[in-house]
């Protein structure tokens, strides 16, 4: 009798710890010793979520030869614990490719923006669906009109809206990049008949830009298959 109820009290006890222990997310990121499952309580939902773990920023301070791809792709990193990576990306050499998707940045992407206007590693760069308002996004437009090594862009699902003629401006000027996307950007169809002219005259070979609020129909078919062989 004493060993049964010694093991009732085992189970409960764990069920009770299950009950408490941190909720791992079913989507949007898996395990990796890149990122810590921070968890703050049932109370705490907004402090709670992926962290980067401190091995990261030493990897991307020490340029490790193994970490050419920075994928942060799907975990809700906001500015505060995306700043730190971004800074580090100043001095690194190896990282050629940057998978910023799903997060919740804007400020982090405009530092970003800058250092990458003289960085000559990162060839391809994915910061859709963030948080970029059009004042960070005229960052982006800057960094195109001066980088000769990007040759893949997504912007898509970020509010670009009027900024997106100063892509079209910077597009004038860059020789480098091959792919772009701008799909669901709020952009209207003043900005969208600009950008589309530039298209025209650059580099650029694949572009999205389906789902944006132009008003007239011959703007949208245009953004949606737009085509370099059309131009």
């Amino acid at each position: 009798l004493d060993s049964a109820r010694s093991v009732c009290v085992s189970v409960h006890a764990g069920l009770r710890n299950l009950a408490d222990a941190p909720c791992m997310p079913l989507s949007g990121g898996e395990p990796s010793p890149y990122f810590e499952w921070e968890y703050k309580g049932l109370n705490s939902a907004s402090d709670t979520g992926w962290r980067p773990a401190p091995l990261l920023l030493e990897h991307l301070r020490n340029n490790h030869p193994d970490l050419k791809v920075l994928n942060l792709d799907g975990r809700g990193l906001g500015d505060e614990a995306a700043m730190p990576l971004v800074r580090a990306l100043e001095e690194n050499t190896t990282v050629t490719s940057l998978r910023l998707g799903r997060n919740q940045m804007d400020e982090a992407l405009g530092a970003l923006a800058e250092i990458l206007k003289t960085n000559d590693s990162v060839t391809s760069v994915d910061v859709r669906q963030n948080d970029m308002g059009a004042g960070v996004a005229a960052s982006w437009a800057a960094l195109l009109a001066t980088n000769a090594t990007l040759t893949d862009l997504n912007l898509s699902s970020n509010q670009i809206g009027a900024s997106a003629k100063d892509l079209a401006e910077a597009l004038g000027k860059n020789s480098t990049l091959r792919t772009l996307s701008v799909e669901d950007c709020g952009i209207e169809d003043a900005a969208a008949v600009l950008l589309l002219e530039a298209l025209g005259g650059s580099g650029v070979e694949e572009f999205r830009g389906a789902n944006n609020r132009c008003l007239e129909k011959a703007t949208r078919k245009r953004l949606r298959a737009w085509a370099k062989t059309q131009q």
